[in-house]
């Protein structure tokens, strides 16, 4: 008898192309054992009706029927799958059984908690149906996949079943903990690697774009940058500061060179602010893709603003990639879509799908990304997030601007990549001007579950290794490029400041903790020539354009002020003589000042001015930014920045910082509601879904999110197109079809992304959100109602105050 897994393709084929594809992403063999059992419950009779368009009386769901068959035919043929899961001694197969369980009963969600492993509802319902039909999994095992095995059948007891299939707490838990990292992220690939295939091989996408464009990639990487370098390297009039650049991109080079044949794969790259990080760290991916073979490339940044100028550089050399975030435009997608609109064929039909399916999976030798993407992606135990997980494996990540994760995390990614690295054939290079401690704080850890030394115990003999004497470079004269003055006043305020910026003769970059201080900055600065506001409540491409506009007042020496929110402290390149900067954390602080002199391009040192903001009720701008472990930062820097300071005397001062946060911090944690989390126990306890609960942006603290679309004008009406795309896919016969809509959805909502803000109302505030047309939303996005309330100059208007970021 035929089965069939699709409506076009019979099980065995299916179950066939699922196991050998996910073998491309890994050896696991719990991956392999779920890979054949994933679908077996498509047997069912009621779902190939389903499939044959006949509306089926009575159960037709597959998944905890594939479970069944599993655990019955382990039961079964226990030595056999114990070889096949490559596993000798009891405890460890346990372990693997119930991984494998997870994967098959959850292929079409989520990961959970493995305390709520099965719905036993479920399995009772799939177990009923299976009693009163005989479903011929044994025979298909044999016949169809011509697998030898003793013979199976589902003779279901509860209580025979629960003990082969529950995770139990008390008796497993503990069984978990003796190897929980390396099960934890076994799960989590082996997971990952099966939902890529089903995938993949349900769609025909047999084509992987990493594994076939890699080879011609990596040459074009290669000879684009040795022309770059070389040149950068001719002449002789190069600059001091360019000397210098080329001296930090030849000796980290060297050194990666020399530590490939060591066990690291987690480096770090410490280097002063404008020192050429961006060059230094693609010349050292080259390296190691010349040593190490085919291994691709993921950039990972923390803004949408830093990631278009990497885009820049990239695009000026040449150098193929894609860009995944909520505002990439995806050039072939798009292509794709405009080819089908023309001509509606199955194959173009089919080549938008398959193009999709490459953003959505990182299926690509170069990608460009955001923290968001890669760090959820890490310990997610999602679905749709984790389809890119298989695509880490055999990368070199180069993760730029490091400081910008929460402090709390630092310790904890760094451990966490080092694991991930050594178990899937990639590197890391760890790229920050403010690098922190990297290892763990040595404490009494009387709760056993948040030891991160027991978790990761191989950690604190595989540290980063720095590519760099990053000392030598700090006291550089040449990186000598500002002095900091503090402003001694208790009782700073706007207009004090305001008197303050407009007595100065040369341009000044003013970078203030709040939406709200500003805009009232500007307000009082707005009558002098050439004052630009920018924050969050402009819409990027207006963000764009003012940063655009900055440089040239500057290239024209034309004194201009820009007056913004810490968006533009970390990656931007902008280069003022004087940079104004509230009270914030030492990190910030000299990411701030990195905009000044920045190319030592100016006849004089350059003034950084640090102060403490007061509001008119004598409440500081800094604390509505930083609460709570973040306080303790700002008293440091109210102790150690003195008066006078200069550049090269941040170094000492910045690993006393971090050497002090680190034995503070409570490595891992974060927050969901009101409940705080550890990432060390979520793994601990095999909790999936909790970990997975993780989001890098915590609206907690920074506020409601709300999205709302800028019209051009009274006539613009290209969000209302996204409900009609939304009726369109409802209507939409077939399943490609209405994935096809929904990719139209996303690609719409890309291009409208230049004129979309997400602004965050903190509900503690007296913040009202602004009127959106007809108080209708598409796709959680507002439309502005009154465009008088944007402007290019002054961007969002609400009328309120402490506007955070």
């Amino acid at each position: 008898m035929s089965y069939w897994s699709h409506i076009d393709k019979l099980l065995e084929i299916h179950i066939c192309g699922v196991m050998e594809v996910s073998r491309k992403y890994t050896s696991l063999s719990i991956a392999e054992m779920a890979a054949l059992f994933h679908d077996f419950g498509k047997i069912n009779p009621n779902f190939q009706k389903k499939l044959a368009g006949i509306n089926p009386k009575g159960y037709s769901k597959h998944s905890y029927l594939s479970v069944l068959a599993f655990v019955y035919f382990a039961k079964a043929n226990k030595e056999m799958c114990k070889q096949l899961l490559k596993v000798e001694d009891e405890d460890n197969y346990k372990i693997k059984v119930r991984q494998v369980i997870a994967l098959i009963a959850h292929h079409h969600g989520d990961l959970p908690n493995f305390r709520e492993l099965i719905n036993l509802e479920e399995v009772e319902r799939a177990a009923t149906f299976a009693g009163e039909n005989e479903l011929l999994f044994s025979s298909f095992l044999s016949d169809q996949l011509s697998i030898e095995h003793h013979s199976f059948s589902i003779d279901y007891n509860e209580g025979d079943f629960l003990k082969f299939s529950k995770f139990v707490e008390h008796r497993h838990l503990k069984l978990w903990q003796n190897n929980a990292l390396e099960y934890f992220m076994d799960t989590q690939l082996g997971f990952a690697a099966l939902i890529h295939a089903d995938k993949r091989d349900a769609g025909n996408n047999v084509w992987c774009q990493y594994e076939s464009l890699l080879p011609q990639a990596m040459r074009e990487i290669d000879l684009a940058l040795t022309e770059k370098f070389r040149l950068f390297d001719q002449g002789t009039a190069m600059s001091d500061l360019n000397r210098l650049r080329t001296a930090i991109r030849v000796e980290a080079t060297e050194n990666i060179s020399r530590l490939l044949s060591s066990s690291g794969r987690v480096f770090t790259l410490t280097a002063p602010t404008g020192a050429g990080k961006t060059y230094t760290l693609l010349a050292v991916a080259r390296e190691i893709q010349r040593q190490k073979g085919n291994l691709g490339i993921l950039y990972v940044l923390p803004f949408l603003s830093i990631t278009e100028q990497v885009q820049h550089i990239l695009d000026e050399d040449g150098i193929d990639y894609l860009p995944v975030n909520s505002k990439a435009n995806d050039k072939e997608l798009a292509t794709a879509l405009a080819m089908y609109e023309v001509n509606p064929t199955s194959e173009n039909l089919q080549q938008i799908l398959r193009q999709d399916f490459v953003a959505h999976s990182f299926d690509h030798p170069f990608i460009i990304t955001t923290f968001v993407q890669f760090f959820e992606t890490l310990i997610s135990n999602k679905n749709a997030t984790l389809l890119k997980l298989p695509n880490f494996s055999n990368r070199i990540f180069l993760i730029d601007e490091l400081q910008a994760l929460p402090p709390r995390l630092y310790i904890f990614f760094s451990a966490w990549l080092e694991a991930f690295c050594r178990k899937n054939n990639s590197y890391a290079i760890l790229s920050t001007a403010t690098m922190p401690k990297l290892d763990f704080p040595t404490k009494n850890y009387t709760d056993e579950e948040l030891n991160p030394f027991l978790l990761f115990e191989r950690y604190s003999s595989n540290l980063p290794v720095e590519l760099l004497n990053p000392q030598k470079y700090f006291s550089e004269k040449t990186f000598n490029r500002y002095k900091i003055h503090l402003i001694d006043n208790d009782n700073f305020k706007l207009h004090d400041l305001a008197e303050h910026v407009a007595s100065q003769t040369k341009s000044c970059l003013v970078i203030l903790n709040t939406i709200g201080d500003t805009k009232d900055l500007y307000e009082e600065l707005k009558e002098l020539p050439y004052v630009i506001l920018l924050n969050t409540h402009f819409i990027p491409a207006d963000r764009s354009e003012k940063i655009s506009l900055a440089k040239q007042y500057l290239k024209a020496n034309q004194k201009v002020i820009l007056i913004s929110t810490q968006l533009i402290e970390a990656g931007v390149d902008i280069d003022f003589p004087i940079v104004y900067r509230d009270l914030c954390p030492l990190p910030s602080l000299i990411q701030s000042a990195g905009r000044c002199n920045r190319n030592n391009a100016f006849p004089e040192i350059g003034n950084v001015y640090f102060f403490q903001l007061k509001k008119e009720r004598g409440e500081a701008s800094s604390e509505i930014i930083y609460k709570g472990e973040a306080a303790g930062f700002l008293h440091f820097c109210k102790e150690y920045i003195t008066d006078g300071i200069e550049e090269n005397e941040l170094y000492s001062i910045q690993s006393k910082f971090f050497s002090t946060i680190r034995n503070n911090l409570s490595i891992g944690n974060f927050k969901r509601g009101d409940k705080s989390i550890n990432m060390i126990k979520c793994v601990n306890n095999a909790e999936f879904e909790r970990l997975g609960d993780f989001q890098l942006i915590d609206n907690d603290r920074f506020g409601e999110q709300y999205r709302y679309y800028i019209p051009i004008d009274e006539n613009d009406f290209s969000c209302e197109r996204l409900a009609d795309l939304a009726m369109e896919s409802l209507n939409a016969e077939g399943f490609e079809k209405k994935r096809k809509i929904r990719i139209e959805i996303n690609n719409q909502l890309k291009v409208l992304g230049d004129r979309i803000i997400n602004i965050r109302l903190n509900s503690k505030g007296k913040q009202v959100a602004p009127a959106y047309r007809n108080e209708k939303t598409y796709f959680d996005i507002r439309i502005l109602s009154d465009l008088n309330n944007y402007s290019f100059e002054k961007g969002l208007e609400l009328g309120t105050d402490n506007l955070l970021l």
